[in-house]
């Protein structure tokens, strides 16, 4: 007989499923799955993963305790970090990844993706898909918005590697990817009518690490 904790009773309740695929434990474990099955990075200390995802530390070790369990993922340790990736082994690996990519890979795609425009500072999801993955309710998104903040050295060329990498993004997410380029400063000065309906929608940010 299954007997469940008192605290796995709080977890269940302090984590909601991910409003873009409930059928997954929380959103917790959605983004650690979308950070491994879909990402460049073939391996991620713990650290790096709550970094990339925003999830508590402790939270991130216990999704992977679990999805380790499931034979889903696989980890081991070298020294005192504690390295993970994909079990691309199991069985059930391949129609995972492509549902998790399909429905919770875009922040993942589009960092890599975006790490090869010249001068991008930041990088933002907005709009319907940004809403959903944060909480609110709605229709499944059927295209994903993307802001990116860039210096203006070489605006035309920033702006033509921006879009060839939204439409690389719209190929592998199965999702039309657009993508508006602005400069530090449009950004800051807030004047356009975009600039302030984009400023008071949901944001997720893309962690970049600064110019190219």
């Amino acid at each position: 007989m299954l007997i469940h904790t008192p605290d796995d009773i709080i977890r269940s309740v302090s984590q909601p499923p991910p409003p873009l695929l409930p059928i997954f434990r929380s959103a917790a474990q959605l983004a650690v799955l979308a950070e491994l099955l879909t990402g460049a990075a073939r391996e991620l200390s713990i650290g790096e993963l709550a970094e990339r995802t925003g999830v508590p530390q402790a939270t991130v070790s216990r999704e992977v305790a679990r999805l380790v369990g499931a034979g889903i993922l696989t980890d081991r340790e070298v020294g005192r970090t504690r390295l993970v990736s994909a079990h691309v082994g199991s069985p059930i690996h391949g129609e995972l990844a492509a549902l998790v990519l399909k429905v919770a890979g875009a922040p993942a795609v589009l960092r890599e993706l975006l790490a090869g425009v010249p001068g991008v500072r930041e990088a933002y999801i907005y709009g319907s898909w940004a809403r959903r993955h944060l909480g609110e309710p709605g229709d499944e998104p059927a295209d994903i918005d993307v802001l990116v903040i860039a210096d203006p050295d070489d605006r035309v060329t920033t702006v033509r590697r921006a879009r060839d990498a939204a439409d690389t993004a719209t190929e592998r997410l199965g999702r039309d990817v657009s993508v508006s380029v602005l400069t530090p400063a449009e950004w800051a000065d807030g004047g356009s009518g975009f600039v302030r309906t984009v400023r008071e929608s949901p944001l997720v940010p893309l962690a970049l690490n600064g110019p190219r």
